[in-house]
């Protein structure tokens, strides 16, 4: 029988960000049918991490009539011992303006400390865990699978695994093309402004407001998480790209491909070669070209030695949840989890 506990944290890591968004956070937590805090051997721990706009919470979510509920299919994974027993954590890394991508800013706050730090020491207090990176892993989708990549390259003290579904990859491509519907939409909205007060005062935006708004929402937000310069109005990040031409401005665009997974990869080659399993995943038709990224990224860790598997399988950059158990099982097998 499925058992998920919230609780709520407070962060310090959190505290006094510019946003002044709560450090009081919602932390929900799966536990295994037939959890024991005697069992002989301790649970493996894997973190959960939402893609942009979401919080952990949203994967558990009732997926409807079509759909398959991921604890559900955890339960009758581990029932059916296609996955060991382990624990799974699904945090809040929101931000003000959508996400904050898992990374520490001098605008959104600490989130890579909040999870990394405050959030492992909490679970390992409350649970009976290994307490060692060895039997915990980190899995995201989108941003989230791109907060996974990061953790795994910057905080592999704390993590061994990683799986990366359809997460943030190729900037180059990713957060150029979109440049053109952006500055439609901003002039149609008449200011940055104006379109944010629109965007924070409409009720379910993404829905509401529609794809080119929320791409729109999207490219303002990652500035405060990549670029954050709290002199900005309105998004306290520094924009890449001219809002009259499009045209690209160069060292903002080089602070923001320093974060792109492709670059990262040289500067952490130690912290790869330290994890026992890296996995990329993402479908063959996905609308931001993040399978094309992941296979640049998967030659890449190839060519440096680096063992990494890539599946791809047909479908979008959504409807994937059912794929969470064997991804989860795979990750556990390579962690040695019983």
């Amino acid at each position: 029988m499925t058992y998920v506990r919230a609780f709520t944290h407070e962060s310090e890591a959190l505290a006094n960000n510019a946003w002044g968004d709560p450090t009081r956070r919602k932390v929900h937590v799966y536990l295994p049918p037939g959890y024991s805090d005697r069992r002989r051997d301790p649970y493996a721990v894997v973190f959960m991490l939402a893609g942009w706009s979401g919080r952990g919470a949203h994967y558990l979510a009732d997926q409807g009539a079509f759909g398959v509920n991921l604890t559900d299919a955890l339960d009758e994974a581990i029932e059916a011992r296609r996955m060991p027993p382990a624990i799974v954590v699904f945090p809040d890394g929101s931000a003000k303006l959508g996400a904050s991508q898992y990374v520490n800013s001098s605008v959104n706050g600490a989130h890579m400390d909040y999870l990394c730090d405050e959030l492992v020491d909490w679970v390992d207090t409350r649970f009976h865990t290994h307490q060692s990176r060895d039997y915990r892993g980190l899995i995201g989708h989108s941003s989230g699978g791109f907060g996974a990549l990061a953790c795994g390259m910057l905080r592999s003290d704390r993590f061994s695994a990683i799986c990366s579904s359809a997460g943030d990859c190729w900037y180059e491509y990713l957060y150029t093309h979109t440049i053109p519907t952006t500055i439609a939409t901003l002039e149609q909205a008449g200011s940055v402004s104006s379109f944010l007060a629109r965007w924070l005062a409409t009720g379910s935006p993404t829905v509401t407001l529609g794809p080119a708004a929320t791409i729109t929402m999207l490219n303002l937000s990652i500035c405060s998480c990549f670029m954050p310069n709290p002199n900005v109005p309105h998004i306290l990040g520094d924009l890449w790209f001219d809002l009259e031409t499009g045209a690209l401005i160069d060292d903002v665009f080089r602070r923001l491909l320093d974060w792109d997974p492709l670059n990262m990869v040289d500067r952490h080659v130690t912290d790869l070669k330290s994890l026992r399993w890296i996995h990329l995943e993402a479908g063959r038709e996905d609308e931001y070209g993040l399978q094309l990224g992941h296979r640049q990224l998967a030659a890449k860790l190839r060519g440096l030695d680096l063992e990494v598997r890539v599946d791809e399988y047909a479908g979008r950059h959504g409807g994937h949840h059912h794929r969470m158990p064997s991804r989860l099982g795979l990750m556990l097998e390579a962690m040695g989890a019983k």
